[in-house]
C-alpha cells in the first residue's frame, strides 16, 4: 500500500508541476494592444530577464507546498516572479504589489492580466513560500545570475540599518539592549559569511 501510495503522489506532483510550467513559460504575453494605441514593454525591460533566468530553476520545491485538490489558485512560479520582481524594483508592501498588478504593464504581463489580492499574496508567503524554499530560489537565481554575467558575487554587503518610526526626543534605545542584540547579529553574520564561502 505504501509503494502505491508515493507512486500516486509522485504522478500527481509531476503533473502539477508539468501544469505549472507548461502555464507559465510557454504561455507568456508579450504585448497588450487596445483598439486606439499599442503598449508595450521596452525590450531592455528587467521583467524579461527575469523570466529568463527562471526558466532554468529548479521549482519543485514551491511545487512540493501546493495542492491539487480544492480550488485551483494563482500559479506559484507566477506568484514568486510578481514578488521577485517587486523586490527588484524595491517593492516589498502587498498593497502596493497588488495595485502593482493592476496598472504597471510589466507585473500585468506576469500575471498574464489576472489581479491576485492580498489575500493571494499572503498566502502564498505564509504557507508556500517558505523560508527553506525561498533560501533554495534566492540561491539559484544569484548562480543564474552569475552565469548570465550579470553580477559577480565578489563582495557580500550585509545591510543592518533600523530606523525607529515615528521617532521624536523621548524615544531612546538601552544600551543593553543594543549589546544583547549585538551577540546575535555577529551570530548571523558569522552564519552567513560562512554560507557565502561554501558558495564561492
Amino acid at each position: 500500500m505504501t509503494t502505491i501510495f508515493l507512486s500516486v503522489t509522485c504522478y500527481n506532483v509531476t503533473m502539477l508541476t508539468n501544469n505549472y510550467y507548461n502555464d507559465f513559460f510557454e504561455l507568456g504575453q508579450q504585448k497588450i494592444n487596445f483598439s486606439f494605441f499599442e503598449l508595450s514593454l521596452p525590450d531592455d525591460d528587467p521583467v524579461y530577464t527575469l523570466k529568463k533566468v527562471m526558466e532554468e530553476l529548479d521549482f519543485s520545491g514551491l511545487l512540493a507546498n501546493c495542492s491539487d485538490k480544492g480550488r485551483t489558485g494563482y500559479n506559484p512560479i507566477m506568484m514568486y516572479a510578481v514578488v521577485t520582481y517587486a523586490n527588484m524594483r524595491g517593492t516589498r508592501s502587498v498593497d502596493r504589489i497588488v495595485d502593482l498588478c493592476e496598472r504597471d504593464l510589466a507585473f500585468i504581463w506576469l500575471t498574464r492580466g489576472k489581479k491576485p489580492k492580498c489575500d493571494a499574496f499572503y498566502d502564498f508567503k505564509n504557507r508556500k513560500l517558505t523560508s527553506d524554499v525561498l533560501d533554495d530560489l534566492n540561491y539559484q537565481f544569484m548562480r543564474r545570475l552569475q552565469k548570465e554575467g550579470l553580477v559577480t558575487l565578489k563582495e557580500l554587503f550585509i545591510d543592518g540599518t533600523k530606523i525607529e518610526a515615528n521617532a521624536n526626543r523621548y524615544t531612546f534605545v538601552w544600551r543593553g539592549s543594543i549589546n544583547y542584540h549585538l551577540a546575535g547579529l555577529l551570530d548571523s553574520i558569522d552564519q552567513l559569511f560562512g554560507k557565502y564561502n561554501a558558495f564561492l
